[in-house]
C-alpha cells in the first residue's frame, strides 16, 4: 500500500464517520473530502472542481428544475387528484393500485416531489374519513422509492452510477436499460408491503397512542411567573415531573445557566426552565403551574406569551435546511417565531450539547417545528419555503392550462428524446428546461429557490473522491483484496453481497455518496473476476436506492416519520423484511436478466 492510497483510505474512513455521526451536514462533509484531496495533492485543482461540470450532476440539476415546474404549475397535484375515485374501492384493491400509481409517477418525476403531493392528498382524504392515513403513507413512500429505481431519470443515484460506468469505459446506461428488473422489484414489493402494512402498521392513531401531541417531545423554555406554585420548591418536588414524562434540561437565571445540581436547586420567580416535553403537557400544565411559554429565542428580549401552535415539517427543498435553530428563528418575520423544536435528546449524551443545541444544531428534512404567530402568515411562509403543515391539505393552484400543458410536455420531451437515443439525457433535459423557462412556465427565481443545492454540492464534492481513487490506485488496491476473497464465489453470491453491503451503507449515509464510493470498486472486482460489471452495478444501484429500513435512509421516509404517525420499528420491521426479500430476488434475477 502506497502513502497516497493510505491518505485516500484515511479520508474515506473519516468521511464515513462524519456521514454516520452527522457531525456536519452531508454537503459540508463532501466539501471536507474535496479540500482534503486537494491539500494532499491527490487531485489537481481542476479535478477537485470537476464535479460541478459533471454531466450527471448537470442532468440532475436540470431534472430538478423540470420537477419544480411540474409541482409549481399543479401538474403533479392534478394527476394525484385524478385517482380520488379509486378511494371508494375495497382497500385490498385501492392500496396496491395507489402504490403502483405512485411508482409509475416516480419513474419519471422526482420521487420526493411525487410523495409530498400524495402526502397532502392522503391528509385531505383522511380528514374526510375516506381513508386511514396511517395505513397509506409508509406504503406510498416505499412505492415512490421503488418506482424511482425503474428508469435512468428516476433518481439521482441512477444517473450517478451511469456516469461512473461511462467514465470507466463500460458505457452509460440507456433510459430503460434496467427497467425490467425495476418493474419486477416493484411488482413483487407491492403485495409484500400491503400484507406487512396490515400486520405491523397501526389501525388508527388512537389504537397505538400515536397522537401527535403524545408522540413528539419538544425542547422549549418556560418562565416562572409571579405567584407560581413552583416558587420556593425543588424541581422534582412538584407535580410537573411526578405525573408526566417531562425532563428538566437547564435552569436559566437571568442570562446565566445554573451549574448546580438541578434536583436540589430552589426555584425562584422569573427563573427560566428549559424542558423536554410533549405539546399536551406544555399546554395543559403551563397555566396551572404559573408558567409563561417563551420558546427557543435565547435573547428573550421581550416575553410574548401564547398557547397557539402550528406544527410544520421541514421538507427537503426548504431554505431552512441546514440552518441552526437560531438562524431559522432570525429568518422568520417579526410576528412569527420558533416556539419549540423536536427533541433529539443529544444533550443527555453530551453535557455541552445544550449550549450548542440552538446555535449549532442543523435543521434537517423531516424535522418538526412548532411555530407561533399569525396563521395566514405562517401559511404563506409554508407555501413559499417548503414547510409542510402536520395536517396540510392538497390544493391545486389556479394556473393557466397552457402552463400545465407545457410543463407536462417538457417531461415528455425529456423522456422521448433520451429513451429513443435521439439525444443524451443531459441534452434532452436542457431542452426541457429551456421549454419551461422561455414559455414562462417557471421563473429562474423559483428554480433557484426550489433546487436541492445540498444534493448538488454533495455530488460535486464526492465526485473528486472517485477521481482520487482512480489516480492513486485505491480502487484497484481494494478490488485486489476483495477479489482474493470472492474469486471462488458464484456470480449470484457476489451480486447478493454487493446488494447487501450497499443496502446496509445507504441506510445510514447518503445513497449518492454510497454509490460514488462503491461503484469504482465494484467495477474493478468485476473486471478481475471476468464478470459483466453491469449486473453488479445494477445491484449497487438498487441497493443504494432501497434503504427502506430506517427513516434516515431516504428523504421521503424522513418526511413521513416526521409526521408522527410511525415509530422507528415500523420502518425496521416492514423495511427490513422487504429489503431481505428483495436481496434474495436480486441475487437470482440480475444474473438471469443481465449476464
Amino acid at each position: 500500500m502506497t502513502f497516497e492510497i493510505g491518505i485516500v483510505l484515511g479520508i474515506l474512513v473519516i468521511a464515513f464517520i462524519l456521514f454516520v455521526s452527522e457531525k456536519f451536514t452531508v454537503d459540508k462533509t463532501a466539501f471536507f473530502i474535496l479540500i482534503s484531496l486537494l491539500v494532499f495533492g491527490i487531485v489537481t485543482p481542476e479535478e477537485s472542481v470537476s464535479g460541478f461540470s459533471d454531466n450527471s450532476v448537470l442532468t440532475i440539476l436540470c431534472l430538478m428544475i423540470i420537477a419544480i415546474g411540474l409541482e409549481k404549475n399543479g401538474v403533479v397535484a392534478l394527476m394525484a387528484q385524478k385517482i380520488i375515485p379509486i378511494m371508494n374501492w375495497p382497500f385490498w384493491v385501492f392500496l396496491p393500485l395507489l402504490m403502483l400509481t405512485v411508482g409509475v409517477f416516480s419513474s419519471f418525476i422526482a420521487t420526493t416531489a411525487v410523495v409530498i403531493i400524495f402526502i397532502k392528498l392522503v391528509n385531505e382524504l383522511d380528514k374526510l374519513g375516506k381513508i386511514n392515513k396511517s395505513k397509506v403513507l409508509l406504503p406510498i413512500s416505499f412505492a415512490g422509492i421503488l418506482g424511482g429505481s425503474c428508469t435512468l431519470m428516476g433518481t439521482s443515484t441512477n444517473l450517478i452510477v451511469s456516469g461512473i460506468s461511462n467514465k470507466s469505459g463500460i458505457g452509460k446506461f440507456s433510459f430503460f436499460e434496467f427497467s425490467l428488473a425495476g418493474v419486477i422489484f416493484l411488482l413483487i414489493a407491492i403485495p409484500i408491503i400491503f400484507f406487512l402494512s396490515k400486520i405491523f402498521l397501526p389501525k388508527n392513531q388512537n389504537e397505538d397512542k400515536l397522537d401527535l401531541s403524545e408522540k413528539f417531545a419538544y425542547v422549549t423554555s418556560v418562565k416562572i411567573r409571579e405567584g407560581s406554585k413552583l416558587i420556593g420548591k425543588k424541581p422534582y418536588d412538584t407535580e410537573i415531573w411526578n405525573e408526566n414524562d417531562i425532563r428538566l434540561i437547564k435552569i436559566q437565571r437571568g442570562k446565566r445557566y445554573l451549574r448546580t445540581d438541578l434536583k436540589s436547586e430552589i426555584l425562584q420567580e422569573n427563573d427560566i426552565l428549559w424542558l423536554d416535553l410533549t405539546i399536551e403537557d406544555l399546554t395543559s400544565k403551563s397555566e396551572s403551574l404559573g408558567l409563561n411559554i417563551l420558546g427557543v429565542d435565547q435573547n428573550l428580549i421581550e416575553d410574548q406569551y401564547t398557547n397557539e401552535y402550528h406544527e410544520v415539517i421541514i421538507l427537503p427543498n426548504s431554505r431552512y435546511v441546514n440552518m441552526s435553530v437560531k438562524e431559522f428563528n432570525e429568518r422568520l418575520p417579526e410576528n412569527i417565531s420558533v416556539k419549540a423544536i423536536t427533541s433529539e435528546r443529544e444533550y443527555e449524551k453530551n453535557p455541552n450539547m445544550f449550549v450548542k443545541f440552538f446555535s449549532k444544531k442543523f435543521i434537517n428534512p423531516g424535522n418538526r417545528v412548532l411555530l407561533t404567530g399569525n396563521l395566514s402568515e405562517i401559511q404563506k411562509i409554508a407555501n413559499s419555503d417548503n414547510l409542510l403543515f402536520a395536517n396540510s391539505v392538497l390544493t391545486v393552484p389556479n394556473i393557466p392550462n397552457y402552463k400545465k400543458l407545457i410543463s407536462f410536455l417538457a417531461i415528455i420531451v425529456v423522456i422521448v428524446l433520451s429513451a429513443t437515443n435521439t439525444f443524451s439525457i443531459l441534452k434532452s433535459s436542457l431542452i426541457g428546461v429551456a421549454l419551461c423557462l422561455f414559455t414562462g412556465c417557471i421563473q429562474l427565481k423559483d428554480a433557484y429557490s426550489g433546487i436541492n443545492w445540498q444534493v448538488i454540492f454533495l455530488l460535486a464534492g464526492m465526485i473528486p473522491l472517485g477521481i482520487a481513487m482512480k489516480n492513486t490506485g485505491t480502487d484497484d488496491f481494494i478490488g485486489e483484496h476483495l477479489y482474493a476473497l470472492l474469486k471462488s464465489v458464484p456470480t449470484s453470491a457476489v451480486i447478493a453481497m454487493v446488494f447487501a453491503f450497499t443496502l446496509l451503507m445507504s441506510g445510514f449515509i447518503s445513497n449518492n455518496a454510497t454509490a460514488i464510493i462503491l461503484a469504482p470498486i465494484v467495477i474493478i472486482v468485476a473486471q478481475k473476476m471476468n464478470l459483466n460489471p453491469k449486473p453488479l452495478l445494477y445491484a449497487l444501484m438498487f441497493g443504494a436506492n432501497f434503504s427502506f429500513y430506517t427513516p434516515m435512509g431516504y428523504q421521503t421516509n424522513a418526511i413521513i416519520y416526521g409526521m408522527g404517525i410511525y415509530k422507528f420499528k415500523h420502518f425496521l420491521f416492514i423495511g427490513g423484511i422487504l429489503s431481505l426479500i428483495l436481496l434474495v430476488v436480486a441475487s437470482l434475477l440480475l444474473p438471469i436478466l443481465y449476464t
